[in-house]
């Protein structure tokens, strides 16, 4: 199986009103647009017993081993939603990071719709 690629694009919040705080989170409305400049996402199945994440690109610097990928992944392991099937993940950081453009968050959403339209990984709407 060949390496699938993902154009992860950036978002601006045009508009933001935060109208709570559920336990260390904020509750939201906003008004977003996604912008041409993307984040490049290459993923493909592995024989392996864990996930391998990389970062290249202008922007990969202070990106840790803890980033929204990794949590993503792991959180989907934990709950057995994968099928113990391990990916590996290689992102072309072109959004810079703590930007306020959405990039870790929107790598971690767009893998996420991945899996889902790859019908890898069945999950309610629910959940």
């Amino acid at each position: 199986m060949g390496a699938d690629k993902i154009k992860s694009y950036a978002k601006l919040n045009l508009a933001l009103n935060v109208t709570g705080k559920n336990s260390s989170l904020h509750k939201i409305e906003t008004i977003i647009v996604f912008v041409s400049l993307h984040d490049e996402i290459l993923i493909e199945k592995i024989n392996s017993n864990k996930h391998k994440i990389s970062f290249t690109g202008k922007f990969s610097r202070n990106i840790g081993k803890n980033n929204t990928v990794s949590k993503l992944l792991n959180i989907l392991d934990e709950k057995k939603l994968l099928n113990n099937k391990k990916f590996k993940v290689r992102i072309k950081k072109k959004i810079p990071s703590k930007a306020g453009l959405g990039g870790g968050s929107m790598n971690a959403s767009n893998i996420l719709n991945y899996f889902l339209k790859k019908i890898l990984l069945k999950l309610a709407k629910k959940k």
